[in-house]
Order: structure tokens, then sequence, then C-alpha cells
């Protein structure tokens, strides 16, 4: 089985999950540790050995300003990008599902809590190992794997998998081994990861020097980060993730049963979840249920204001649109909506949504402002000026108090002087 796992060289290069947002923190730390790297290659091997002594965590003597930096050197070029290229596949992912500060304290975590198990083992079984100075990113790398093992474990992940042709599958070139392109589920992955470090410690316990990989640095790292993912539940969060990505599919490919029963256990715990909320207004519209999509969908854009996720609202408020046009909410509610709808460059929509207030509200203060800002688009973004006119004209005739009076007739002049031939 050892040699089975030694010898498979597994080679991550995306996952099938696209980034809710830009994980900044994984950005940073990678652009970090290859810069450090870069700015040690001009170092002769004499400099560049005193460098680790004195950068590299050492147990016999260690100093958290080495704790601090340990994790950015590294030994060579196949030590950083193959570190790198992992951290990229998951880090980008996680730190996009669980948010920058909470992903930036599992990471120097499991830092520490490679730094700590390496310690307990080397001073139990291997002495002499604590006087070698720790370096590599692989302990926190570990700890960004185990905890994703929990909240991504439904995602797949794609890899290039070089496999031994220790069965003598192509004769005619038996040194070499074949490339196998496949997709595996990232908990498999994880547990492979693991169960390779782990069957190389006890290896490393049994051989002394068998390798110079810091197998229990890593296990130390991925044990604090699966620590962490079953003290903050990231399982259930994983569960209600697949749900709602499972939802969000469902109009093309259909929803399953099983989908369709978490999703609605999900409602029911979570009545005021905007999201759980558009993700079930979209699964009924998708079975023919107007009506109790719409309801949903109306439930879910006020909560989505009140949540400060005003991005999510507009697209909500989109997809109402088109399916109930004179959908409206009150008029505070509504102008916002069509100020995010013109923001993000929805403009048929945003003044349809701004007329709206007009049409429904016309004796609001937000009515005049609406209908100014409706000619302004049909201006400037439709290329309507005869619908900008006439809108002018109503907001003149219909409010002649308005404080929008003077800067509506200087629109109107200015338009009505553009048409003249």
């Amino acid at each position: 089985m050892l040699n089975i796992l030694s010898f498979l060289i597994p080679i991550p290069f995306r996952t099938d999950r696209s980034l809710r947002t830009v994980p900044y923190v994984t950005y940073t730390l990678l652009f970090l540790n290859i810069l450090v790297f870069l700015c040690t290659q001009p170092f002769s091997y004499l400099q560049y050995d005193a460098f680790i002594d004195r950068w590299g965590l050492t147990l016999t003597h260690p100093s958290l300003r080495c704790l601090a930096t340990y994790g950015f050197i590294h030994y060579d070029s196949s030590h950083l990008v193959g570190n790198m290229l992992i951290f990229w596949i998951v880090g980008t992912v996680l730190e996009s599902g669980i948010g920058s500060l909470l992903f930036l304290l599992v990471y120097f975590s499991s830092l520490i809590g490679a730094v700590l198990l390496y310690g307990v083992i080397g001073r139990f079984f291997h002495p002499e190992s604590l006087g070698i100075p720790l370096i590599g990113a692989s302990g926190a790398i570990a700890g960004v794997i185990g905890f994703a093992m929990f909240r991504y474990y439904h995602i797949r992940i794609r890899m290039i998998v070089l496999v031994p042709n220790v069965l003598g599958i192509i004769p005619s070139i038996p040194a070499y081994p074949f490339p196998l392109l496949i997709w595996v589920p990232f908990w498999g992955y994880a547990a492979y990861w693991g169960g390779k470090e782990l069957l190389n410690g006890i290896l490393q316990l049994q051989v002394q020097g068998s390798d110079n990989v810091a197998h229990w640095a890593h296990l130390g790292g991925m044990g604090l980060g699966l620590l962490a993912g079953l003290l903050l539940r990231s399982f259930r969060e994983g569960q209600r993730e697949s749900t709602l990505e499972d939802s969000a599919r469902s109009a093309m490919q259909g929803l399953s049963q099983r989908s369709f029963d978490e999703l609605q256990r999900l409602l029911l715990e979570h009545p005021d979840d905007p999201e759980v909320l558009e993700a079930m207004a979209g699964v009924v519209m998708a079975n023919g249920n107007a009506d109790e999509s719409r309801t949903l969908y109306m439930k879910a854009i006020p909560l989505f204001l009140k949540q400060g996720l005003p991005v999510r609202a507009a697209i909500s408020y989109l997809n109402v649109l088109r399916a109930f046009p004179l959908t409206t909410f009150p008029p505070h509610e509504q102008l916002t909506l069509s100020s995010l709808l013109e923001n993000q460059g929805h403009y048929p929509e945003a003044a349809r949504a701004f007329l709206l207030i007009a049409e429904s509200y016309p004796d609001s203060g937000d009515a005049q402002t609406a209908l100014l800002r409706a000619a302004q688009i049909h201006a400037r973004n439709l290329h309507d000026p005869s619908r900008a006119i006439d809108l002018l004209h109503h907001l003149l005739q219909r409010y002649p108090d308005s404080p929008w009076h003077s800067l509506a007739k200087d629109r109107l002049s200015g338009l009505e002087q553009l048409q003249c031939p």
C-alpha cells in the first residue's frame, strides 16, 4: 500500500467550482512566497544555508521571529512549485467561501500546529531532527487542505496522475510513468494526501533518515485544519452551499429529489436566509409555479438589502422584473434597486424600475426623482431622446412645485435643441 501511494504523483490543476470573491489573502501569500524565493536565487549554497539557519525555525532554539518567517522559505524550485500549486488550487476556493480573515487564521494556526506535532514527534523519536531548520509553507497548506476537506467535500478536483509503469502496461517504455486525466472528489484527494503523509511519517519513524521531508509537520498542520473544520461546523456549511449550487443548475439539468428535500429542509431551518429563499424561488420557477416563485423573491430581496448584499438583491430583482414586469417594492427600496440595476448596466430594466415608482406611488417624493432618473437613462444610455423628452414634460406638468423643476427644465431644453433639425 505504501509503495503504491509513494509512486503515484497527482498534479491538481483546477476544481469545478467558480470563486465567489477575489481571494486577496491567497494571492498575497503566493506572491510573498515566490518573492522570497526569487530574492534568494543570487545566493551561493553557503549563503543560502546561512539564510535558512537564520530565518528557518530550529526547535532547539526557537524564536517568534522564525515562527513567523519559516513558512515563507523553500529549499528549491520543486519544493516551491509543489506547495504553491496546491495552495493556489485549494486556497483560492477556501478563502472565497469562508472569508479572508478566517482563512488567514486557519493558515497561520496551521503553521503553529505543524511545529507542535513535529516537535513532539522529534522529541520522542528523533531528537537530532530538532536541530535541523524547519522551512516551507507545507504545514499551513496542509491545514488549508484539512479545513477544505470538510468545507468543500462535495467539489471535484481535476488532476493529472502520473502512474508508474510497474505492471508493464506500456512494454515499450517500462521506465516512464504514464499520465491519467481524472476528476476526483476533494475529500478523496485530501484523504489520499493525508494517508500518504501518515504512511511516510510512520516509515520515517522506523527508518531514520528515510527522507528529508517533515511529514509530521504536514500532519500537524492538517490535523489543526481538520479540528478547525469540525469546531466551526464547516461540514454543515458545505452541505448548505452544495444544495444551493445544485438548485442553481436545476433549470437546465433538473434537481434531484434528494437535493430538493435538502433545500426544503434548509428553508425550514433558515426561513429568513435570502440565499435559500432565492434558490427555492428559482427551483419553483423552473417547475412552473410562478406565483410561489414571485413570493419567495419578494421576501429574499429586502433581506439581501438588509444584510448589505446589494448586488445579490439587484440580481434577484432583475430575475423578478423579467418574469413579472409590474413587480414593485416600497418607494425607497424600489429606488435603491433601480439605482443598482443602472449601476450594473441593465439600463432598460433600470428605466422600467424607476418608472414603476412614478406609476405605483405618484404622490411620493421618490416618484419625482424616479422620473428624472428614467429620463436620464433614456437620453444617455438608451439613446432615446424622444422618450426622455416625454418623461421630462410629464415631470414638469405633474409636479410643478418639484425641487427638480429647474434641472428638468434645463435638460428638456437641451434635448429639444438637439432634436431640432
